[in-house]
């Protein structure tokens, strides 16, 4: 088996991931943590507002984390790589903001934003791990 050992493993549904970067294993716990939450629903305006405001947070984390990597290894990694990535971060905020609780919104809107947000960002995993790549020479 040619399996290689990181520093931090994940398991996605898109496969076993791993890193020995500091700032790409957090996007990618991230990415683990949406996976546990994706299909939440509830009926309970106070728990969708915490569970949104949660969902915020992850990803926010995730785009200082990737901006964190880039300052170290921004000359090494391709910008179509670097856009993908940060389009679907900056994607994944505006869906939340979108689905924002107010007094007119939807709570199925608001339900419907957590599954909408982890797949783009399940979606970018194979980007997350060309940066990782890019940014050590192996790309």
């Amino acid at each position: 088996m040619n399996t290689i050992i990181r520093k931090y493993n994940y398991r996605l549904e898109t496969g076993t991931v791993g890193t020995d970067d500091d700032n790409i294993a957090t996007i990618l716990y991230n990415i683990n943590r949406m996976e546990m939450r994706k299909s939440f629903t509830s009926s309970d305006a106070q728990e969708l507002d915490k569970a949104l405001g949660n969902l915020f947070f992850m990803i926010a984390d995730a785009k200082v984390h990737l901006i964190r990597f880039l300052k170290i290894f921004g000359d090494k990694t391709k910008e179509d790589t670097v856009q993908t990535v940060m389009a679907a971060l900056d994607d994944a905020i505006e869906t939340v903001r979108n689905a924002r609780l107010d007094k007119t919104t939807d709570m199925a809107k608001i339900s419907a934003a957590y599954p909408k947000v982890y797949k783009n960002l399940l979606d970018i995993v194979p980007s997350v791990l060309a940066l990782d790549a890019q940014a050590v020479g192996r790309i």
